[in-house]
C-alpha cells in the first residue's frame, strides 16, 4: 500500500476497490465534484506542508509566482503521489467508461502556491483545464471566511470532445461571461489531507478571492486531455458521460466518499 494512503482505506482498496471506482465516479457526474475525505496519511500530509516552506522562494524567486512542475517537484512527494501506481491506476478505472486510458506521460502535477500581491494572478481566473480529470490535493489552506481562496465551480457544462470549433465556442461563451451567468456554480473549501476528483475539461472554474495576507498552496494533478490524445493521433469516441449535474438536488455519496459542503452561487 502507497505511504501516502491513510490507515482507513486500506481496507476499502484491498476489499471494495470497484466500489470504491464507481463511487467517484458516480459523485463527479452526479455532483460535479467528488471528495475522499481524510485520505493523505498526516504524517506524509506533513511531508508536504515542509516542502511548501522549502519550494516558496523558487516560485516567487523572479518576482513573479510561477506555477511549480516538471523539474521543480523531481524527487518531491507531490510527484510520488500523482506518478504512484494506485492513482494511476484510479484514473484510468474512473474514465474507463468514456474510452480513455492513460500513460504515465498523460500525467502532470502542478502546485499553485498563493501568498502576497504576487499570489494575486491565479484569483478569479476561471478557466476549463485541458485535462479529462483534475484531482486536488490541498496542502495549506487558509481558515475559512471572507477572501479565503474557495475553489469555485460550474460543473460539468460541456462533454469531452476533441472538436476544436466546439472548444473555441465554449470559450468564448465564457470569455463574454454567458456561463457564468446561465450556469449554476457553488463554492467548496478545500480542507488539507483531503483528494478532489472532477473533470477539468468539462468544468468551468477557479480560484475565489483571497486575503494576500494568506497562504494558499495547493497541487493538481492532472490527467490526459482530449487535445493531449489528437496531437498524439488518437481519435476517441467517448463512451457516455454523465449529463450535468444539478448539485442542489444531489445526495452524498455513501461510505467514504462524500459531496463536499456546496455553497452556491450566481
Amino acid at each position: 500500500m502507497e505511504r501516502f494512503i491513510d490507515n482507513r482505506y486500506h481496507d476499502v482498496i484491498r476489499n471494495d476497490y470497484p466500489g470504491l471506482v464507481q463511487r467517484i465516479r458516480t459523485a463527479a457526474d452526479k455532483t460535479g465534484i467528488a471528495v475522499l475525505e481524510n485520505f493523505i496519511h498526516p504524517d506524509f500530509l506533513a511531508e508536504l506542508r515542509a516542502s511548501v516552506d522549502q519550494l516558496t522562494p523558487l516560485s516567487y524567486q523572479s518576482g513573479k509566482r510561477k506555477p511549480l512542475r516538471g523539474s521543480d517537484l523531481n524527487d518531491s512527494g507531490f510527484s510520488e503521489v500523482a506518478f504512484s501506481d494506485f492513482m494511476v491506476q484510479l484514473a484510468n478505472d474512473i474514465l474507463a467508461g468514456s474510452n480513455v486510458h492513460l500513460e504515465a506521460s498523460d500525467i502532470h502535477a502542478v502546485v499553485g502556491i498563493l501568498v502576497g500581491d504576487e499570489g494575486q494572478d491565479a484569483v478569479k481566473e476561471w478557466h476549463f483545464d485541458a485535462t479529462y480529470l483534475t484531482c486536488a490535493m490541498p496542502i495549506v489552506m487558509p481558515p475559512p471566511g471572507e477572501r479565503d481562496g474557495k475553489f469555485r465551480i460550474w460543473p460539468n457544462v460541456r462533454k469531452f470532445s476533441q472538436s476544436r470549433w466546439r472548444n473555441r465556442l465554449y470559450w468564448n461563451l465564457a470569455k463574454i461571461g454567458l456561463l457564468r451567468r446561465l450556469v449554476k456554480s457553488y463554492t467548496v473549501n478545500f480542507v488539507p489531507g483531503n483528494l478532489y476528483f472532477f473533470y477539468g475539461f468539462r468544468s468551468y472554474h477557479g480560484t475565489e478571492e483571497l486575503d494576500t495576507r494568506a497562504l494558499r498552496a495547493n497541487c493538481l494533478i492532472n490527467f490526459g486531455g482530449p487535445f493531449f490524445d489528437l496531437e498524439k493521433g488518437k481519435t476517441i469516441e467517448y463512451g457516455k458521460q454523465g449529463a450535468r449535474g444539478q448539485l442542489s438536488t444531489a445526495t452524498p455519496a455513501p461510505n467514504e466518499v462524500q459531496s463536499p459542503v456546496l455553497t452556491p452561487r450566481r
